[in-house]
């Protein structure tokens, strides 16, 4: 068997089922066989233009698999993005006094500035009595403090 029959063999002629064919469309007769033409990269053309292929875009499973994969990371990855957006805005807009949905509380003011007692005698005695311990010496001048607020409102 020669070359070209093993050819046949593989990939026989297939005759045309027109009946299968849309409205308006017709064989191409023997005169308009020459209006063919392919160019050196194997391209086909009708009348000087190329011909358009299209095929449909046909996936294996583990492509569509992969396919599916990337396109849940890219969904994922954009609510990401657009929730750090929102943080970023909210974080901007509560700094610069604009509506924003929470703003975090103020900062709450540390223990020398509630109670400037801290560096005085009387803390510093306080600490030598307390044996250094600042919790105490704070707690003790918290209420000694305290009790003269009452003291004064009386």
């Amino acid at each position: 068997m020669d070359e070209r029959e093993q050819e046949l063999k593989d990939v026989p002629h297939r005759p045309a089922d027109k009946s299968t064919w849309p409205k308006g469309i017709r064989s191409i007769s023997m005169k308009e066989a020459d209006a063919l033409g392919t160019d050196a990269k194997g391209e086909l053309y009708w009348h000087g233009k190329p011909v358009e292929i299209r095929r449909p875009l046909d996936l294996t499973k583990g492509q569509f698999f992969l396919a599916a994969v990337v396109a849940v990371a890219t969904v994922i990855a954009a609510i990401g993005a657009v929730a750090q957006g929102f943080a970023a805005y909210n974080d901007w807009a509560c700094k610069v006094g604009w509506k924003a949905a929470a703003c975090p509380p103020a900062a709450l003011p540390s223990v020398d500035e509630l109670f400037p007692l801290r560096g005085t005698r009387a803390y510093d005695q306080c600490l030598v009595e307390q044996r250094g311990s600042t919790a105490a010496c704070d707690a003790i001048m918290r209420m000694r403090d305290a009790d003269e607020r009452l003291k004064k409102k009386e």
